[in-house]
């Protein structure tokens, strides 16, 4: 059956600048009027891309050219067996069936890209730093290098350079799931998959929790910043967090005006929404004084319920540029916030994460029931809230402690 042609062409995408005036470089794909775009990993200038498509290209753009046209061929490749040819049908052949597996970087490379199609921007990120630790260690990395004896060296290499074992599992874990990709497509044998028992186990690492009591909450609460200045916001928006059941700064700053009614807010986190889209987890905060002065101080006011409360994002910023705003946002507050930890001389570095550690333990240690905590944090499970407390409240135990030496 003969159909109308598929137009497959690698473009800018220039509806969205990205910084220093770049653009995303994007798979363009068009069929009866139709145009759809595919993330393809890349960018750049309109300098580099007219370099891009010269015979004058060198180095990282003669890299990107040769990628791109591989994308190109891939695309066009896969849209010849599609008859008739349907966007649904390429994205689920292009993208989840056909992730081109020729050693482990091109299948992080495929796979990063699937990520980001997906709007999983920082997911791919972790994926990137994973690939780049590995072939740091090992150039040209091969499934068939990837052995247990292989894991356990790069553990030792790691632990050799001073990371932690928490830091082999972020670089590690992804790697598992490219394995685990690569044995479900049979790409490697069962009996060669390295993980597992009797083979190489990826390190838990030990997640220490840091919580604040009620006397340093107040401390921050009372700190004297200088109207307008930058430790003002960061100490506003920490004891926002705070209040909020510890809603971190992805959904504090994603807020909008429909999320809150004359007593609560409502949101559902960012960090649940994709795993649990069936039966999503709605978390309630009930508004107090300390909130709507705070929502009133640094709030933009509109009639546009969609419109976001504060303006550290805008309605038409792309996924990829809200990720980047809230993590620099995040990172901002995180060093005023720390500045301020040290004047009043807390033991551990003070960050956003804090705020919710010291949420959720001032919450159980006022008597609150361990469900209302789990309900608070939008936890799924009631388990998942107790593994959380694991080790938390240290100050607790070593009021418990007194009594071994209580003769």
């Amino acid at each position: 059956m003969k159909q109308e042609k598929v137009n497959i062409k690698v473009v800018p995408d220039e509806r969205r600048v990205l910084n220093e005036q770049r653009f995303s470089l994007k798979l363009r794909i068009t069929y009866k009027g139709a145009r759809k775009y595919y993330a393809t990993g890349y960018h750049a200038s309109d300098e580099e891309w007219q370099m891009i498509n010269s015979t004058k290209a060198t180095g990282k753009l003669r890299k990107i050219r040769n990628a791109i046209a591989e994308i190109e061929n891939k695309a066009e490749r896969c849209c010849y067996d599609i008859i008739p040819f349907s966007f649904k049908r390429f994205e689920y052949d292009f993208f989840a069936r056909k992730i081109e597996f020729e050693n482990v970087e091109s299948a992080f490379a495929a796979y990063i890209i699937q990520l980001k199609n997906n709007n999983q921007f920082g997911t791919a990120d972790s994926y990137r730093t994973a690939i780049n630790g590995l072939l740091k260690y090992k150039p040209k990395l091969k499934f068939d290098d990837v052995t247990p004896e292989f894991l356990q060296s790069f553990e030792n290499w790691m632990i050799g350079r001073g990371r932690s074992m928490t830091s082999v599992g972020v670089y590690l874990r992804p790697l598992r799931a490219i394995m685990n990709i690569a044995k479900e497509k049979e790409i490697i044998k069962p009996y060669a998959y390295p993980f597992g028992r009797r083979k190489y186990t990826i390190p838990a690492g030990i997640s220490i929790k840091k919580a604040l009591g009620i006397k340093q909450i107040k401390q921050i609460f009372d700190y004297p910043a200088a109207p307008g200045s930058g430790m003002e916001k960061a100490r506003d928006f920490w004891i926002l967090s705070y209040l909020c059941n510890g809603m971190n700064m992805m959904d504090l700053l994603q807020l909008q005006w429909r999320d809150i009614d004359s007593s609560c807010i409502h949101f559902i986190r960012s960090k649940t929404k994709r795993v649990n889209k069936a039966k999503p987890v709605q978390i309630t905060v009930p508004r107090n004084e300390y909130i709507d002065r705070l929502i009133s101080k640094w709030g933009v006011k509109s009639f546009i319920t969609t419109d976001y409360i504060f303006d550290i994002l805008n309605r038409n910023d792309s996924a990829e540029i809200v990720r980047k705003k809230i993590k620099q946002f995040t990172d901002v507050t995180n060093d005023w916030m720390k500045k301020m930890g040290t004047q009043l001389r807390f033991e551990f570095s003070l960050t956003t994460y804090v705020a919710r550690h010291s949420f959720a333990t001032i919450l159980v240690r006022g008597g609150a029931p361990m469900k209302l905590a789990s309900q608070s944090l939008g936890h799924l499970n009631l388990s998942t809230t107790e593994r959380y407390f694991a080790g938390f409240d240290l100050e607790a135990q070593a009021e418990f402690n007194k009594a071994l030496v209580n003769f």
